[in-house]
């Protein structure tokens, strides 16, 4: 078995889930004080099944759960999960050889409820227990050892060691079973006392209950009788009763007979008067139509004459525009006449431009030649142009060669002079430079600081959005807190829903009886004698709903009648009463379904719906199936509910206490006027039972309703973390943008110092070439002086060419103006040309517009005379229209006078209907004073008919209440009927027993039961007594047996311990002697263990002389001497060398690394030598105060890479 993963939250200061794996060998645990290293030692602790809070350094269990920090809000729980390897046979766990990894899981909620889990399945802390007994890992076992407990395996009692030297030996298991063994035989001892002393005295309690007993049963016996008698006067009396409702049932069917004919007749009359109302309404609809009709013909006859009108107006108008048109079209003919005038004007412009144009083309050809012989003479003399200018250009050049050369020397004694002056330029640029330099270093300091200055302010903004981080980190732990407390109401209302479901499922609060009956038919046990299952449906409550706010008074309203229960039918009845009978099971009522007819009662009958306080019949209430609805009807359809005692009282009064009447808080007012009341237990309520869940069922919904928000709000509050974070990085992203401006700056200002002094160094360079610079000008002057007299002769010589190129230049000059003048002349004849062409472009377009517009007058003289035969069509149609309309008009008319006529005769119709409809109405008014005569006897009798059948509900009412029993089942019970003659002799007899019954005084009917069931438990007493007087012995037994396998175990395990103890002393102490010896070697089990050490050159006669470091380097080679013997899947040990020098360190380590081949370490250390044996370390740091964060190094990794551990 391997240790794998240790997973933690909320436990102590890991609030957050932190999950630390564990690899062979030895894995280093580093962290300063107070960062919560021994925590994670803790955790493995308190997994494994530790219960004192004390070994895991705490005052009570509640404080491994994370209690808060400054920022962050406790946490409801802590949980710590620790997975181990199984699959190596080495230490692998035989009970849980199925599983490749086990992982054990322990929750501790703050309420005080603890949770324990084995690869996720629920457990008891027993079993974590026993599945490492015997391991090392298990309760007193050595695999941790906490922090400065190691030197304690040397102060503790001798006989305080034993713990560790029984684990190693492997006897924890048997001890264990040896106490179990122990205990059940106290328990068995103690269950032998109790039962002897019950058994004593149920022996001197079984003869006066036998008494009571036959007493009781004389007792039923005589109230048997008198319930028959009862019984049997009660249904003569109900049958006398409902004799008499018969009759007047008759009387009054005969009386609503006669007053259903007399609403026949009613309704007949009322039928003649509704068919004559609505003839005369007919008929006066149909006048009024007729009316109407002589409108709409009036009406149209003057639409028909307006017409008319509208036709004549529109004639005249129509001639008028006929006359227009004419006028028109004949102005149009003389326009026509001008414009075809127009367009032969226009064509003979267009000829006339074009003879003009053909003259000025041979214009343009004479003056063209002419143009071409003074170009020639032109050329000619550029010809001679050109030696000349070859000539004086060859002149030219040497006078440039000379010039040059004077210019050099002129421009090199200048240049050198011009050097001096941008020397002096420079010089003094530089002074400038260096000024200049000053002020921007001056400049780049302020601005340095002006950085330091923004960079303090960026670190303010910083912090401000660090702060913001916080809070919304702080509402992050609350809203979890919240979250956690809405996950704990849950639990709990869930908890009490399943309390409740299990309630209903076993249920609780109901008769003995009426359990064991269910328990039997669930289980099929119940049968007839044909085999055949009856349908048996359960309990009234199981079937019935009622709202939350009822439950009180319908729970009162049906009584025990809740526990009865329901079946089809009688045959289903009769075969559980024999079953109930044939097991000695108790007494049950039930309710078949096809007898139980419910007659109730309503508040508007009684007169009471509208009172005060009055809420409904119970019945109304009442929720359930429709097949269950008669026997709802039955038990509750004749009590009254009402909102209080008082209302009830008024109730009750105004109904003469012929009803029993329930308050909402469960008092009662009983029919006959005595009250029952006082407070009502909630406890075992059986109706509000459902309701309670349905509540419980809601609450939960809505409370996983409040988690979902929560969540959404803890995603919301997520967001705005990472939204500030990303805030954060960019506020951190601009402060290392300012700190990198600010470097720069000061990097550049440097550079300025150096460029200062690098301008320093070339100013006195400067004066340096000035000085020669002087000398040279000097040189240079001379040669200038020389080629300036050169220069004299090719000036006369460029003076005489210059003269003959003006001569030809003259030449040239006057023929280029003739060339001009012809050019000029040339000009101007494309001018007239392009003017005459244009006169002729405009001359063709006025013949065009001239031609367009003679087209227009044609189409419009066209248009004008299509719409003066238009007009004239129009007028013909109008005058034909108004002939047609006319004819119209007289037969409308006509029409009009029929109607007229017709609308009298209706009239005269009218009359006669209205006179009938007052005859009928006459008749009415007397057929209705003769129905309220007949009306009056029926109520009398119906008054009647009500009154027996209440006197007939008052005594079932009495059956029930004194009997439960109902009329129908009386009638079957009751035996031999009363008639009329035998009553008398009948109510004698009842008044004999209740005599008798009287005489015998206070009976406990219950004895007969409590003889039976004292009589059995005396009888089951007996047995078990000696049963546990077996048990004592076969106990006894085990205990020896174990007592033997525990001794032998453990002397062997002690020797080999001791041997090698002495040797890994003298490895480690190098030399010396140690042994163990136990304190009483006949008592074994109980001996102490004495620890004697001699290290080398001392000799020591107590263990406190040694030094602290000796201690627990002496308890260090006695914890390797047991893991010699029986190694450990792994061990975790914190701090087990801070008393060590760095040589015991390093000592430590190589023994750690021998033993890490079969053993897993976890080391909690300050000391470098333990970390440079580690094969991984963990960092533990506390980034926030209270809260630890694990970090990982694979050493092995690093190892390889670097060829360096990282320590």
């Amino acid at each position: 078995m391997r240790l794998k993963t240790l997973e933690m939250q909320g436990f102590k200061s890991f609030p957050d889930k932190t999950v630390i794996s564990f690899d062979r060998g030895i894995t280093v645990v580093v962290g300063p004080n107070g960062s919560g290293k021994s925590n994670i030692s803790d955790a493995m602790r308190w997994v494994l099944g530790e219960i004192s809070s004390k070994n895991i350094r705490g005052s009570k269990m509640e404080d491994v759960i994370f209690a808060g920090s400054q920022k962050r809000s406790p946490m409801g729980y802590a949980e710590v999960s620790v997975t181990f390897d199984n699959t190596e046979d080495d230490g692998k766990i035989a009970s849980m050889s199925d599983y490749d990894e086990i992982t054990v899981t322990r929750r501790y909620y703050r309420v005080g409820e603890s949770e324990y889990f084995i690869n996720r399945k629920p457990v008891r802390l027993k079993d974590i227990h026993e599945l490492f007994m015997n391991t090392g890992l298990g309760k007193g076992g050595y695999s941790i050892i906490g922090q400065g407990k190691i030197s304690e395996i040397i102060s503790s009692k001798s006989e305080d060691r034993r713990a560790i030297f029984e684990e190693a030996a492997g006897i924890a298991k048997y001890r264990y079973q040896k106490q179990e063994a122990e205990r059940k035989l106290d328990a068995t001892l103690d269950n032998l006392v109790r039962l002897e002393d019950i058994e004593s005295e149920l022996e001197g309690r079984i003869g006066p209950l036998e008494k009571e007993s036959e007493k009781a049963k004389k007792y039923l016996t005589l109230r048997d009788e008198k319930k028959a008698l009862d019984l049997a006067l009660s249904v003569f009396d109900i049958d006398t009763a409902k004799a008499e409702s018969g009759e007047l049932e008759k009387s009054l069917a005969a009386a609503k007979n006669s007053l259903d004919r007399s609403d026949e007749t009613l309704a007949e009359l009322e039928k003649r008067d509704e068919e004559l109302f609505s003839s005369l309404q007919s008929e006066k609809a149909e006048s009024e139509r007729a009316g109407e009709d002589i409108s709409a013909l009036t009406e149209k006859i003057f639409e028909g004459e307006s017409e008319i009108k509208l036709a004549e107006n529109d004639n005249t108008h129509l001639s008028e525009t006929v006359m227009t048109s004419r006028g028109r079209i004949a102005e149009k003919k003389a326009a026509l006449s001008a414009a075809e005038e127009e367009k032969k004007h226009c064509l003979e412009a267009v000829r006339q431009s074009e003879s003009r144009l053909a003259a000025l083309g041979g214009r343009r050809e004479k003056a063209a030649a002419e143009l071409k012989a003074q170009e020639d003479k032109i050329n000619e003399c550029a010809v001679i142009t050109g030696e000349l200018t070859e000539k004086y250009e060859q002149a030219q050049k040497d006078d440039v060669e000379a010039k040059v050369a004077v210019s050099v020397a002129e421009s090199q004694r200048e240049a050198n002079l011009k050097k001096c002056d941008e020397l002096t330029v420079e010089l003094s640029k530089h002074d400038e430079d260096i000024g200049m330099l000053d002020e921007r270093i001056n400049r780049a300091k302020e601005k340095i600081s002006g950085y330091d200055k923004k960079l303090g302010e960026s670190d303010s903004e910083t912090g401000k959005i660090s702060a913001k981080k916080d809070e919304l980190i702080v509402l992050s732990r609350k809203l979890a807190g919240q979250k956690n407390d809405l996950f704990l109401e849950i639990s709990q209302r869930k908890h009490q829903i399943s309390n409740l479901l299990r309630m209903e499922e076993l249920l609780e609060g109901y008769s003995r009886a009426v359990r064991f009956l269910m328990t039997e038919y669930r289980a099929g046990n119940i049968t007839d004698k044909d085999g055949a299952v009856p349908k048996i449906y359960g309990p009234v409550s199981q079937f019935v709903t009622v709202d939350e706010k009822y439950s009180a008074a319908l729970e009162v309203a049906f009584g025990q009648s809740l526990q009865n229960i329901i079946v089809d039918d009688e045959d289903c009845a009769k075969v559980a009463i024999a079953f109930l009978k044939r097991r000695n099971a108790g007494r049950a009522t039930f309710y078949p379904i096809t007898t139980m007819k419910g007659n109730p009662v309503s508040g508007k009958a009684l007169g009471i719906d509208g009172l005060d306080g009055y809420i409904a019949i119970a019945s109304e209430l009442v929720g359930c199936d429709a097949k269950f609805r008669g026997i709802a009807d039955y038990l509750t359809g004749r009590i009254i509910v009402a909102k209080n005692m008082d209302c009830a009282s008024v109730i009750a009064r105004r109904l003469g206490f012929r009803y029993k009447i329930v308050t909402l808080d469960g008092q009662v007012i009983n029919a006959g006027g005595s009250y029952t009341g006082g407070s009502v237990s909630t406890d075992s309520q059986m109706l509000s039972r459902r309701a309670q869940i349905d509540r419980l069922g809601a609450e939960v919904t809505s409370l996983e309703k409040d988690s979902a928000e929560t969540e959404k709000d803890i995603a919301e509050n997520e967001k705005a973390i990472k939204a500030v974070t990303e805030q954060e990085k960019t506020a951190l992203g601009a402060s290392a943008m300012i700190k990198t401006l600010r470097d720069a700056e000061s990097t550049q200002m440097q550079i300025l110092v150096s460029n200062r002094e690098v301008l320093k160094e070339a100013r006195e360079q400067i004066v340096s070439q000035l000085s020669q610079l002087s000398s040279l000008a000097k040189r240079e002057g001379e040669n200038a002086d020389e080629c300036t007299e050169k220069r004299k002769r090719l000036s006369e010589e460029m003076a005489a060419t210059e003269k003959r190129l003006c001569d030809i230049g003259r030449e040239k000059a006057e023929a280029e103006k003739r060339a001009e003048a012809k050019k000029t002349e040339l000009s101007d004849c494309l001018i007239d040309i392009a003017r005459e062409e244009k006169g002729a472009e405009m001359a063709q377009n006025a013949l065009s517009a001239a031609t367009e517009k003679y087209n227009a007058d044609s189409d419009d003289i066209k248009a004008l005379e299509e719409s003066a035969a238009g007009a004239e069509a129009r007028i013909a149609e109008n005058t034909a229209r108004a002939k047609e309309i006319t004819a119209q008009i007289s037969v409308l008319r006509a029409e009009a006078e029929k109607i007229n006529s017709e609308k009298a005769a209706l009239s005269e119709r009218s009359l006669e209907t209205e006179r009938k409809l007052t005859e009928v109405r006459a008749k009415q008014k007397e057929m209705t004073h003769s129905r309220e005569l007949i009306f009056r006897e029926y109520a009398n009798t119906e008054a009647a008919y009500k009154r027996a059948v209440e006197k007939s509900d008052k005594l079932i009412s009495f059956l029930w209440e004194e009997y439960e029993t109902t009329y129908t089942q009386a009638c079957e019970l009751c035996g031999e009927r009363i008639t009329e003659k035998t009553r008398r002799d009948a109510a004698s007899r009842q008044g004999k027993l209740k005599s008798e019954i009287k005489a015998l005084g206070d009976v406990h009917v219950g004895a007969i039961e409590e003889y039976k069931e004292v009589k059995t438990r005396y009888d089951e007493l007996s047995s078990q007594t000696k049963d546990l007087r077996q048990s004592k012995e076969e106990l006894l037994s085990i205990v020896v047996s174990l007592e033997e396998r525990m001794k032998e175990d453990f002397s062997a395990t002690f020797e080999e311990i001791n041997v090698n103890f002495g040797q890994v002393f003298r490895a480690l102490f190098g030399g010396g002697s140690a042994e163990l010896k136990l304190t009483d070697k006949i008592d074994v089990l109980n001996s102490g263990i004495e620890i004697n050490v001699a290290p080398p050159g001392k000799v020591i006669k107590n263990m406190s002389l040694l030094s602290g470091g000796e201690q627990a380097f002496v308890a260090i080679a006695l914890y390797f001497a047991i893991l010699k013997v029986t190694p450990s899947p792994f061990c975790i040990l914190d701090e087990i060398e801070a008393a060590l020098d760095e040589v015991n360190v390093d000592k430590l380590a190589d023994y750690l690394k021998n033993y890490s081949e079969r053993t897993q370490f976890v080391v909690i250390t300050h000391r470098r030598g333990t970390m440079e044996a580690a094969d991984r370390i963990y960092g533990v740091t506390m980034h926030e105060k209270g809260i630890s964060d694990v970090l990982s190094i694979n050493v092995s990794e690093i190892e390889a890479k670097t060829g360096e551990k990282p320590v």
